[in-house]
């Protein structure tokens, strides 16, 4: 047969829809289905998928679509090769993907009491011999375009497989329900049929909507050619699966007296397998009437099942069987007689498709039943009782829990004796299975058949802790050996609940818990609602190390009622879970770690090599200083923090230029903490505990940028050749550090070192006068230079000035440094001082602008509103001070107010430290 390209796409793109109906199938029925067999009737699902698949490419594909043998079945193409046709290649494909569709309807049907293997079984005999040997009796020869069964000579007509998928699927999942049987407490003697309820009913509808999406592949796909008829088909099968939706929630609601979900469900289903037959030769009134109907005959075929005790677990005989015989008797109702081409009358046409209707009831039904009951002469077909209780999840596949073991053993006490107390029960459902197991053992305990040590044994072990609560709020007399271990009592039996975890919670968590139990012993509070107010679901307890310290855990509590409204009690069960929430925790560490070490990667990889290695040296040197201080016995404690004060704004000034902003925060924590320190009355050297943790953190930082720093050595010397090539450590560091202040406070601000030769300063010294000029720098952004705003006002530029100049004089090397800013405030500077004591406010009233101006060198002095990463402490020019000082250099200060103010730093040109002390203020 000729296919365009574009034919074999939309195939095949067919063929992955219908694949993506096994995920439809497979959500319906674990859906619709008990959660204790959620996982064998997914499993089955996919294995069906599998099985199938292979079955078809074997033998299916050959009996199906082979050279016709009298028209009876197929014979070649067995193992199928595509010999590199397209063709063959994508018409395989989408035919399996059909077989695997007749394979799962199986699946659902015998779900919750139908073993593997004879699951499996069934899946081969459908898939290698009913569905093919009936699929070449009505689309034999379609691999060539031509009619070679039997079926489809005397002129039957399913167009996608209403009867040839959908009805022979069903046929064989009603003989495999005939010989199984139906599933426990489904149909009691003298009791109306007991409705299991599904274990995930959002899982169900998901299912079907994968499945409505699924079928336009199913029908669209079996024109095996893109033209014209495709978007018919699409809208016929959309209309169809709505109106056997809205039909049968119409008709089912007065008669269930609720909207049943099932209504829904397989009513758009029965739509979509009614249409299937008839789509492509009917318009859009009798595909909505088709679907219709097709909701009305399902929900007819599931009251007969339950008259007839025939236990179809999700629907599957009354979708896809009888949906499916009266799809294929329609095709001849309403379909149209030119379209279908088969030259009979409507008449002759209804005899056909009855015909086939029969021939498939007889060759799938038939040889099913007929394999199907010699198969379980030899081997059950059927799981066993207990294994039923149990569920197939267990029975089958082994996917125990530590909780179902509990009851286990609980279930195993219970029979040798008779217990009381109720816990509520509802059936079929892994919840009611562990209240009716739970009931027997209390039945046991009550009338004392079981004697106490093996009751105990039970709670021995039990590795949560698990007791009884009585009205008053008293632990049971028995209670399982890990609960002493979890609270840490060897006394609990009969002693106060609320007394005993008084002292591990807050007090506001008490009156929580309080109020809880009262409305866990009121009958009239709704069970649901009262779970979802449980204060001790996951609560953080302390307890008493008897070390002078506490132990932390982390426990969860679960309340049950149990009994009735005149003896009821609670069973409460306690896990530890200090485990699993410190695993997360350590996680949650490792990844802000992480974060952290990409962060430090990052910065040190934009600076510049040389600064940064110069910094590390630096904040080396001034960490020891911090530690050496600390350890420094004779040290007053006084001197201890200035010290320490001095170094931390050292480094953070030094942070600060390199943009490396979480050095900085510590530095500032560091700062934050010494200060409350000076503002104390009394400090002990306890109390720099804080200061020395701190410490440690900035030494850890710091080893990990110098570490990361090695190991980016090679990268770092790349930069610096390509981009800073010749600029000095003094100029960058300034530049870096005036950039990123002046943006942070909206400040416009130019830097002139045309007259600053940094060759002039002496080697040794070059390291301070960078502090002492950053330092400077900071505060003529920060203090000095206006808003510009305020310098428009001014007259004056937008763009404040700062001017770094040397000059050679009389042997000493003169650094000046200049702004064009508001100059020195007096009236601020000695209010401040007054108010922060510095200087006794009748000297302050005699002192000339020169003399004030030794003010700004006062250490703890500070202009600034508030203190902030940037300013406030009173730190900056006093060092300044002192490090001019300490290499022996003079200072003089110029001002005019308003116009600028100007530093001139002089020290000596040989590199010799001397005694000097700062120059009086000009």
């Amino acid at each position: 047969m000729d296919a365009s390209m574009l034919d074999i796409l939309w195939i095949m793109v067919s063929a992955v829809l219908v694949f993506f109906m096994q995920a439809g199938f497979a959500f319906l029925e674990t859906g619709l289905t008990r959660s204790k067999n959620s996982i064998n009737v997914a499993v089955k699902n996919l294995t069906d998928l599998g099985v199938s698949v292979v079955c078809f490419w074997i033998f299916g594909f050959a009996l199906m679509f082979g050279a016709t043998r009298a028209g009876l079945f197929g014979t070649t193409y067995f193992f199928v090769h595509s010999d590199g046709s397209m063709w063959v290649a994508a018409f395989f494909l989408f035919q399996a993907m059909f077989c695997s569709t007749a394979a799962t309807i199986v699946s659902g049907a015998v779900a919750e009491r139908m073993k593997y293997s004879s699951y499996i079984v069934s899946t081969i005999i459908l898939s290698a011999l009913i569905y093919p040997v009936f699929g070449h009796w009505v689309w034999g020869g379609g691999l060539y375009g031509v009619a070679d069964g039997w079926l489809a000579r005397r002129g039957f007509v399913d167009f996608a497989g209403s009867t040839v998928v959908h009805s022979v699927g069903g046929w064989i999942a009603l003989a495999a329900l005939l010989i199984i049987g139906p599933r426990t407490g489904r149909f009691a003697d003298g009791r109306k049929p007991l409705v299991i309820p599904g274990s995930n009913i959002p899982a169900a509808v998901l299912g079907v909507m994968i499945l409505w999406f699924g079928w336009f592949g199913f029908n669209g796909g079996s024109t095996l050619e893109l033209n014209a008829d495709v978007a018919g088909i699409l809208v016929n099968t959309a209309l169809a699966a709505a109106s056997g939706m809205v039909v049968a929630l119409v008709v089912g609601w007065p008669i269930y007296g609720r909207p049943e979900v099932s209504l829904l469900l397989n009513g758009s289903l029965a739509g979509l397998v009614a249409i299937t037959a008839p789509c492509a030769f009917v318009d859009e009134t009798a595909s909505v009437v088709i679907g219709g109907i097709g909701g009305i005959v399902m929900l007819g075929s599931v009251f007969l099942l339950e008259r007839w005790r025939i236990d179809d677990a999700v629907g599957a005989v009354p979708v896809h069987l009888a949906a499916g015989v009266w799809g294929t008797l329609a095709v001849a109702l309403f379909g149209d007689l030119d379209r279908l081409g088969t030259g009979l009358t409507r008449l002759q046409q209804l005899e056909v498709q009855s015909l086939g209707v029969l021939a498939a009831g007889v060759w799938a039904f038939g040889l099913a039943f007929l394999l199907l009951w010699l198969i379980n002469r030899f081997m059950k077909l059927r799981v066993t009782p207990d294994e039923e209780i149990v569920g197939l999840n267990v029975a089958e596949h082994g996917a125990s829990t530590e909780i179902f073991d509990l009851y286990r053993v609980m279930e195993d006490q219970s029979r040798t004796g008779d217990l009381s107390g109720r816990v509520p029960v509802e059936p079929f459902t892994e919840v009611g299975q562990i209240a009716r197991r739970y009931n027997g053992l209390l039945d046991s305990l009550q009338d004392n058949l079981i004697a106490k040590s093996e009751y105990l044994n039970i709670l021995d072990n039990v590795t949560d802790g698990l007791f009884l609560l009585d009205p008053e709020f008293r632990i049971g007399a028995y209670h399982s050996s890990a609960l002493e271990k979890i609270l840490g009592r060897s006394t609990l039996s009969g002693e106060p609940f609320l007394e005993v975890i008084s002292d591990l919670l807050p007090h506001k968590t008490m009156e929580s818990v309080r109020d809880f139990l009262d409305l866990l012993f009121d009958p009239t509070t709704d069970p649901r609602s009262l779970m979802r107010l449980n204060p001790l679901g996951g609560c953080e307890f302390f307890f008493d190390d008897g070390k002078g310290s506490f132990l932390s855990k982390h426990l969860e509590f679960s309340f049950q009622r149990i009994g009735t409204a005149h003896e009821l009690r609670a069973m409460v069960i306690i896990r530890d879970v200090t485990e699993s929430i410190l695993l997360s925790q350590e996680v949650e560490q490792t990844r802000q770690k992480t974060q952290s070490e990409m962060e430090l990667f990052y910065r040190i990889l934009h600076v510049d090599p040389r600064m940064l290695k110069e910094f590390i040296d630096s904040a080396e040197q001034e960490l020891t200083t911090i530690s050496q201080s600390l350890e420094d016995e004779i040290m007053s404690i006084s001197d201890r923090i200035h010290t320490i004060y001095r170094c931390a704004h050292t480094l953070k000034g030094d942070s600060q230029v390199l943009g490396l902003d979480f050095l900085v925060d510590s530095a500032h924590a560091l700062e934050e903490r010494l200060n409350r320190l000076l503002k104390s009355s009394h400090v002990d050297n306890e109390d720099f505990l804080p200061v020395a943790i701190a410490l440690s953190e900035l030494q850890q930082t710091v080893r990990r940028t110098r570490g990361l720093t090695e190991r980016l050595s090679h990268f770092q010397d790349t930069f610096v050749a390509n981009n800073v090539t010749g600029t000095d450590l003094i100029q960058l560091s300034i530049d870096r550090l005036v950039r990123r202040i002046s943006e942070q406070i909206g400040k416009l601000v130019e830097l002139d070192y045309s007259l600053f030769q940094v060759h002039a300063i002496p080697a040794e010294h070059k390291k301070v006068v960078k502090d002492v000029l950053i330092q400077l720098t900071r505060n003529s952004v920060i203090h000095g230079i206006e808003l510009p705003e305020e310098r428009t006002r001014s007259g004056k530029s937008r763009f404040g000035r700062i001017r770094i100049a040397t000059e050679m004089q009389s042997g000493q090397v003169v650094i000046s440094f200049r702004d064009d800013g508001r100059g020195i405030d007096f009236e601020s500077l000695r209010q401040r001082a007054q108010d922060q004591g510095v200087v006794a406010p009748e000297v302050l009233a005699s002192q000339t602008p020169q003399e004030l101006v030794k003010l700004i060198f006062a250490e703890g002095l500070s202009t600034a509103e508030r203190v902030d990463k940037n300013a406030g402490r009173g730190v900056g020019m006093a060092l300044v001070r002192e490090s001019v000082h300490s290499i022996g250099g003079k200072m003089k200060v110029l001002f005019q107010r308003g116009k600028y103010c100007e530093f001139q730093i002089s020290i000596p040109a040989n590199g010799l430290p001397r005694n000097g002390t700062p120059g009086a203020p000009a």
